[in-house]
């Protein structure tokens, strides 16, 4: 596997949101990789998911 990938600590820190916030995009849809109990988030993969849902006025 390639990426930089990165733990639900370090994606709060890095995107300054709570963990709940996480858990909550994780919900709708934000994609993770689970392997047994441990969670990482591909960071390319993260900021694409984003720009999808970019609200533009």
């Amino acid at each position: 596997m390639e990426g930089d990938f990165i733990t639900i600590g370090e994606l709060c820190e890095w995107l300054k949101i709570s963990r709940r916030t996480t858990e909550r995009w994780r919900k709708e849809g934000l994609p993770f990789i689970k392997q047994g109990r441990l969670v990482r988030f591909d960071k390319q993969v993260v900021v694409e998911w984003l720009k999808s849902k970019e609200v533009k006025n």
